[in-house]
């Protein structure tokens, strides 16, 4: 008899591990399912359809445990849609700025308008274009990388903001945000993971 209590017990336990795990995975998939957060594209730019692409920059406010993975993620996924003749990868960004105190210096002033009064200088834009040979950029800003609770529920977020920019003349072709949520009970899901899901549905979404 206590055999038998002692392998109900067994039993119901494993059988709400399995629930607990079974209900992370829906959630999950949920969180992943569906259109990103907003869009919004330059109707005047339809027919703007780049070759060449960097990533410029990526914000990553407090959020410094995105930093590396989260410029690997995009640049992957650019590479991956094959939409481009050229990606310039992270690392041939970097090159080139340290070893161009002039580029340094258009990219700052550049991120510095835009992130202070919201202005996208075609110059610059255009020096920056030029020097790297690219005719589009991307600039990122990480919305969100992190572990926290909601409504006493514990949950894993990622969320970014992106800006698709024409060098030529600095205009912004495209901007969106989107972002994952999701629940767990056990195992913290994997924020790179949640990350390549948000990336993936952006870049998907972004004209080319």
């Amino acid at each position: 008899m206590a055999f038998d209590q002692q392998g109900d017990m067994v039993m119901k336990n494993k059988s709400w591990f399995c629930a607990g795990l079974l209900t992370a995975l829906i959630m999950s998939i949920i969180a992943c399912g569906g259109s990103i957060r907003y869009a919004e594209r330059d109707p005047d730019m339809k027919d703007f359809h780049p070759r060449t692409i960097g990533l410029l920059s990526v914000d990553l406010g407090t959020y410094g445990e995105a930093k590396g993975a989260i410029d690997e993620i995009i640049i992957a996924a650019l590479i991956e849609k094959q939409w481009f003749a050229t990606v310039l990868t992270s690392d041939a960004l970097k090159n080139q700025l340290k070893n161009d105190q002039e580029l340094q210096n258009t990219v700052a002033d550049y991120l510095l308008k835009l992130n202070t009064v919201n202005y996208s200088d075609p110059a610059l834009s255009k020096r920056i274009g030029d020097s790297l040979k690219i005719e589009a950029f991307l600039i990122v800003t990480v919305d969100s990388w992190n572990y926290t609770t909601v409504k006493e529920e514990k949950v894993a977020k990622a969320g970014l903001s992106m800006k698709l920019v024409e060098a030529g003349t600095g205009r912004i072709a495209w901007k969106a945000g989107h972002n994952i949520v999701e629940e767990y009970t056990f195992l913290r899901p994997d924020l790179k993971n949640a990350g390549k899901s948000v990336v993936n549905a952006m870049i998907g979404a972004m004209p080319h």
